[in-house]
């Protein structure tokens, strides 16, 4: 049995109030939780019964951001107000995220989240409770479990819960879990990964719970899993990879918090488009969010003109942006409009986060030899790392545009080798010259003061690099290019197999 988002029960309003306000856990510097409401359909995933050992599936892809972004966040987004434009992306063709979990005979909590790695083992309840660091290994699958319910464990301490172990937990609640959640992307990509894991992780959970759930219930489910990694966060990840395709999502001021997403309509000929200029680049440089978002908080609550300018800014542009979208048939300049966005979006990302170009080095490289291509771009997420998304001027072929950035890029390194070779040339010249004007008076020391010069010249300068360094330099070098993003019109499936049958390695 298959589920995904074209699998929809439309439900009536009185129907959405699902308890939603209970489910959001305040953060550091909040004092009380923002009610939840929503004011939209949504889509029903139906309860079924799962038999133990058993797998439940899911998938999602990853999203790219547009235009927005930061105005999605707690408490910015109830206090400003948020409006984000986003797309759910496959990465080479693949939805990269991938879940799938079963109960089994054993009494035994498997977690893993790293095919090179054993699934870890956990025993004791203090051990699932250790999510409050996003570090901790399994951090995230522990905050799952416990915003699911599926093992009836709290993430209080000190709360009256009637198991001493996990395998208590386990014994009252149907059985051992084996849980495994599979990423393709690197860390810190910026392409929202834990937070559309999360949603994914907890689709699964609802689903061999043998519980109804509604993708409203998982966007605001992944914000409590958010608070309780004290990851903080907004909703735009979870919404970009949930629903498919094109979004827009709002979010007015004021609380309760009012979320109003809406997939935007566009031809599969916009599409096919889009994905022949759109360029997907991994910088090399990974940055956990919460730095960034801890940054961007206090800029946000000092009320800088220019921060509150920016606000504004992005929240307009995000309108522009729906706006191209909407009418792609009338706007015949509608990549040049949404990229020169994109562009005016990182511009704000950077002012927020009091970064520049040079965060990491290579994006000024490679937006200056990139710049006669490009429409836009945007460093993905939160910025200061990950992945660089680019957008294509429509005369341009993107295999093409590669291969003339890969080559100009290697002739500047060629460039940067020989400036150093001369360099070592001069430092060699300036310390022979000092051994010149040594006066010795029967010239034994000068000679040996030259002597010793050119050896102290030999043994500081820097060797050759080894064959392995310069395979790992070209390894690096390939690993920016290997990444082709396509606009997915799926989102997240849930759907239940058999052991046999696995999407995962």
């Amino acid at each position: 049995m298959t589920y995904s988002n074209s699998d929809r029960v439309e439900l009536g309003r009185d129907q959405l109030n699902v308890g939603l306000e209970n489910m959001f856990i305040p953060g550091p510097g909040l004092e009380s939780a923002p009610d939840i409401t929503t004011t939209r359909p949504l889509t029903s995933y139906r309860p079924i019964k799962v038999p133990r050992g058993t797998y439940v599936y899911a998938s999602a892809p990853a999203r790219i951001d547009l235009a927005g972004g930061w105005t999605d966040t707690i408490p910015i987004t109830h206090e400003h107000g948020g409006k984000v434009v986003n797309v759910a992306v496959k990465v080479n063709n693949t939805a990269p995220y991938s879940v799938k979990a079963r109960r089994t005979e054993a009494l035994i909590l498997s977690l893993s989240y790293d095919p090179n790695i054993p699934p870890k083992h956990y025993y004791s309840l203090d051990q699932i409770r250790d999510h409050a660091d996003p570090l901790v290994p399994c951090a995230l699958l522990k905050a799952c479990i416990v915003a699911s319910g599926i093992l009836g464990i709290t993430a209080q301490r000190h709360d009256d819960v009637p198991f001493k172990t996990v395998a208590d937990a386990l014994k009252h609640t149907g059985g051992g879990l084996e849980l495994v959640v599979r990423s393709t992307l690197p860390i810190g990509s910026g392409m929202g990964t834990s937070s559309i894991l999360a949603a994914a992780i907890l689709a699964v959970l609802k689903t061999l719970k043998g519980e109804a759930y509604t993708t409203d219930d998982l966007l605001y489910m992944t914000l409590e899993v958010e608070q309780m990694m004290n990851t903080g966060g907004g909703w735009q990840d979870q919404v970009g990879g949930v629903l498919p395709g094109f979004k827009v999502s709002t979010c007015d001021i004021g609380l309760p918090i009012k979320l109003n997403t809406k997939t935007i309509d566009v031809s599969d000929e916009f599409i096919q488009t889009f994905n022949s200029r759109l360029l997907l680049i991994y910088t090399g440089k990974t940055r956990l969010a919460k730095n960034l978002l801890q940054t961007v908080l206090m800029n946000w609550a000092g009320r800088d003109d220019a921060v509150v300018k920016t606000m504004d800014q992005l929240s307009k542009d995000a309108t522009r942006c729906e706006r191209a979208l909407l009418f792609q048939h009338q706007h015949g300049s509608v990549f040049s409009e949404i990229g020169a966005i994109m562009t005016r979006y990182f511009a704000a990302k950077r002012l927020l986060s009091n970064t520049t170009l040079n965060h990491p080095p290579i994006v000024k490289r490679l937006l200056a030899h990139l710049e006669p291509f490009l429409e836009g771009a945007t460093l993905a997420g939160a910025g200061g790392g990950g992945f660089l998304a680019v957008l294509l001027k429509p005369e341009h072929d993107r295999h093409t545009v590669i291969n003339n950035v890969k080559r100009a890029m290697a002739m500047e390194k060629e460039k940067e080798k020989e400036k150093e070779k001369e360099k070592d040339k001069d430092k060699d010249k300036s310390q022979g010259g000092t051994a010149q004007v040594v006066e010795t008076g029967d010239g034994k020391e000068e000679k040996e003061a030259r002597t010793s010069s050119s050896s102290s010249s030999s043994s500081s300068s820097p060797s050759s690099p080894s064959s392995s360094s310069l395979e790992e330099e070209k390894e690096e070098e390939d690993s920016m290019w290997i990444w082709e993003a396509t606009v997915d019109t799926t989102g997240l499936i849930v759907y239940v197999g058999d052991e046999n049958h696995t999407v995962m390695p």
